[in-house]
């Protein structure tokens, strides 16, 4: 393989989420850091796309319960263990963990849940996307924005950058995957014949700096502990499947901030406004270490 060829795929998500599948070990490339660990978006999508795999008839994936439980290193091989939690005639729980040097690093806990018959339906309201020409672009500057966010285009239409002192506790705009470097991908994979997966959207979900990160005034970190997420319209149920070339609608606010923790809630949708999932995280913030 020629090393061009072995960068794209050490950049690819899709060639992660295959070895979830297929080995017995993944080692992650350093693109995909935030901070010193990998990640959290990369390492949930690669345990839902094994947790996947191993329930093809247990229904529509309906939650996510993600737990951050320690740094997970790049170039550094780690490994999943599964198990079934239990299942039933319509609903099953399944577990995920992510293991390095004997230590898990994160944990998931998904919910199936296959449809039933039912009289109660709640439409949700059409949410308000923005084209992405109106927004204001947030750069990849190697060594001050992570890693992993050279993969993934944002556009801000509300609420400030990181590190600005915002008033404002709301945020809003537009992601999608992008190339590596400013470098497109290949044509095959956003010429708007790759559909977006589950993974992908999980993925791109915990993309984001976290809502509360443009209220501090200078540079500190923070780290996501837990984050739960609701797939409200499945993928699946679509009227026509989201392209890999597609930006999603991603809109959060700050529900309560104290004692160096943060509650955040935040709604994703297509460019259709079509509500796809909601999102809660408690952030840890570090802002007076």
């Amino acid at each position: 393989m020629q090393d061009t060829e072995a960068a794209h795929h050490m950049n690819n998500l899709d060639h992660y989420l295959a070895s979830a599948t297929s080995a017995e070990s993944i080692t992650i490339d350093s693109s995909w850091g935030q901070g010193r660990t990998i990640f959290g978006g990369m390492s949930a999508a690669l345990l839902l796309k094994k947790l996947n795999q191993q329930n093809p008839d247990s229904g529509l994936l309906r939650s996510l319960n993600i737990a951050f439980c320690g740094p997970l290193f790049s170039d550094q091989p780690c490994s999943i263990n599964t198990r079934e939690i239990r299942a039933g005639k319509s609903i099953a729980h399944w577990q995920a963990e992510l293991i390095q040097d004997d230590k898990v690093a994160t944990m998931v806990t998904a919910c199936y849940g296959r449809q039933r018959d039912s009289d109660i339906h709640v439409a949700h309201e059409n949410v308000d996307c923005q084209p992405p020409e109106s927004g204001q672009k947030l750069p990849y500057i190697k060594g001050m924005t992570p890693e992993f966010t050279q993969h993934i285009d944002f556009i801000y239409h509300g609420g400030q950058l990181p590190f600005t002192n915002s008033k404002l506790n709301h945020l809003k705009g537009l992601m999608r995957f992008s190339g590596v470097s400013g470098k497109e991908l290949p044509e095959k994979e956003l010429s708007g014949k790759e559909e977006l997966t589950e993974e992908h959207l999980v993925a791109l979900i915990d993309a984001w700096p976290p809502t509360v990160l443009q209220k501090m005034k200078s540079m500190a970190p923070c780290a996501t502990v837990t984050w739960q997420l609701e797939l409200v319209t499945p993928i699946s149920q679509l009227t026509r499947p989201i392209m890999t070339d597609e930006y999603l609608t991603y809109e959060a606010e700050i529900r309560q901030a104290h004692d160096g923790y943060a509650h955040t809630e935040a709604r994703i949708a297509t460019q259709d406004g079509v509500l796809l999932a909601l999102s809660r995280q408690l952030i840890a913030i570090y802002d007076k270490r």
